[in-house]
């Protein structure tokens, strides 16, 4: 049986990790509340990470259900009902995003005070002191970090709910900090630059060695195609992509469908 400080040891845990857990609990059989509570903890790829429902068969399913309610970032809170007056409640744990901003210039200021908006936590690095400064940074809740960007790229702790945006002043920094984090477990990773200059970068890094998938997760040139030119512009751009790869969806404009569409 889980304990209450093991649920909370493990959920901690997962959130240090970057790492989502769902905690499923028995709150109805046959259509009455169960003598004991059962629980039991699913990880987003549906293997149970502790605990019991008290029947294999039950852990299974409710795991199957799990996974469906983990793959979607908008539920937090879900009650399913299963055949034979069985009632499971799902509650999800997500850990802090987090966006890592390498170029603490205008993109970068801009991108940093976007994903403030967001919800996020973010991380803006420079190797220039006056561009990692609370002048151009005011927000208190962005960290700061003046120095090279490799060592400071490489004491971050990365985990899936990282995203690492890369826009510094050049394409030789570009390259240094997706040698850096290429392979780290990043849920999102993007490098601005024209196609031309990213795909050059690419083309080192293969001849370098690092894998195909790897090169082949990277969004460059970064962000949505939304013809943005301004600083803040290309700051939504980024930001879309990055809800658009946490949230699914197709990218189209809403209004290509239904009866107004068909008005056109």
């Amino acid at each position: 049986m889980l304990r209450a400080n093991d649920i909370s040891r493990a959920l901690d845990e997962a959130r240090d990790e970057g790492r989502v857990l769902a905690l499923v609990s028995l709150i109805e059989r046959s259509g009455k509340p169960p003598l004991e509570t059962t629980r039991m903890l699913v990880a987003e790829d549906g293997t149970v990470a502790g605990g019991t429902l008290g029947d294999p068969d039950l852990d299974e399913l409710a795991a199957r259900h799990a996974l469906a309610v983990l793959a979607d970032e908008r539920q937090e809170i879900v009650s399913v009902a299963l055949d034979n007056g069985i009632r499971l409640l799902f509650e999800v744990s997500r850990p802090p995003l987090e966006l890592i901003v390498c170029g603490g210039g205008h993109v970068g200021r801009a991108v940093a005070a976007a994903g403030r908006l967001l919800d996020f936590r973010v991380t803006v690095i420079d190797d220039r002191p006056d561009f990692a400064s609370r002048e151009r940074f005011q927000d208190p809740s962005i960290r700061l970090i003046a120095g090279d960007f490799t060592p400071s790229l490489r004491n971050l702790k990365v985990t899936p709910a990282t995203h690492i945006v890369i826009v510094t002043r050049g394409h030789r920094h570009d390259e240094l900090c997706l040698r850096e984090v290429i392979d780290r477990p990043a849920r999102y990773i993007g490098m601005i630059g024209s196609r031309r200059r990213t795909t050059t970068i690419r083309e080192h890094l293969r001849r370098e060695g690092v894998a195909a998938e790897l090169l082949r997760q990277v969004r460059a040139p970064i962000g949505l195609d939304i013809g943005a030119q301004t600083p803040e512009e290309i700051a939504l751009a980024i930001l879309a992509e990055i809800t658009l790869t946490r949230r699914g969806g197709s990218g189209r404009p809403k209004s290509a469908e239904g009866p107004m569409a068909r008005t056109r």
